[in-house]
């Protein structure tokens, strides 16, 4: 089974706003087949700009997004979940623009979003919201990913197993889960079973090493991986994802205290080369 290769695109931007079509052909001489994009710093990002660079690099687009706490699905207050409902329409919208089959990314609740009280209650709400978001995904033919995030990063799930629970709430088939290698390292007993048991409701995957650097470092078992993928019929992306400059608000906001490289081109094509041979 060979799978096709993505780079999140923000690997070679300082910031959250920068136009990310300008690194786009960094990513197609790296040798990936498309680009994630992030439409998580608002919707005026230049979605027919980013559709011509693509297309006239033979890329194809995935989009990704975030909630901030003015739209978060999961808030007590009904007026925020309106909001964060009618953004993600927004981004499914664009996402159809681009072509992206997938809106991935924490579309679920806010990124480092804690609160007091019961967490039930969160889950609750956020999972009757995207039960909307669903069925407005699937008139367009757009699977939901919910990306499964570490203990550090949400309080909504951190495991595959917790994903699958809420997903249950939710009760819409538009809906797939998002695994990152990176966040699974530190949550998951074994990432193969995790994988395994998310079987045929895989969205998207996203890799990163353990300590989120390029794949080709670190200590995972990529070969377990790629058989559990392949045992869970999985035929969607493969997507690198990093934030490795330590000095810009892309790497400061994600905790890349230190830089992850110092050969940022370099290591994107190897990691690219290591993809297909071991995971895609």
């Amino acid at each position: 089974m060979t799978r096709p290769v993505g780079i999140e695109i923000f690997y070679w931007l300082d910031s959250w706003s920068d136009d990310q079509s300008a690194a786009f052909a960094k990513a197609a001489e790296a040798g990936y087949d498309g680009v994630e994009i992030s439409l998580v710093a608002g919707l005026d990002v230049g979605v027919e700009r980013m559709a011509r660079t693509a297309r006239s690099l033979g890329l194809d687009v995935l989009c990704s997004t975030g909630l901030s706490p003015a739209m978060d699905i999961s808030s007590p207050d009904a007026a925020v979940r309106r909001a964060g409902v009618d953004h993600l329409r927004r981004c499914l919208d664009d996402s159809a623009r681009l072509g992206s089959p997938i809106l991935g990314g924490v579309t679920y609740a806010t990124w480092m979003g804690f609160f007091d009280g019961d967490p039930d209650g969160y889950r609750e709400r956020s999972a009757a919201a995207m039960h909307e978001v669903a069925e407005y995904a699937s008139t367009l033919g757009i699977d939901v990913c919910l990306e499964v995030l570490n203990r550090f990063e949400t309080f909504m799930f951190n495991t595959v197993a917790g994903c699958l629970e809420y997903m249950e709430m939710v009760g819409h088939p538009s809906v797939k889960v998002e695994l990152d290698t990176f966040h699974m390292n530190m949550e998951e007993d074994d990432l193969a079973d995790a994988v395994r048991l998310a079987g045929s409701r895989i969205g998207h995957v996203q890799v990163a090493a353990n300590n989120r650097r390029a794949p080709q470092y670190g200590h995972i078992d990529w070969a377990s991986f790629r058989r559990a993928l392949d045992e869970a019929g999985y035929e969607g992306w493969v997507v690198f994802e990093t934030f490795p400059n330590s000095r810009v608000e892309t790497g400061r906001s994600t905790y890349a205290w230190r830089d992850l490289t110092d050969r940022p081109d370099q290591d994107a094509a190897e990691a690219a080369r290591f993809i297909r041979e071991n995971i895609a």
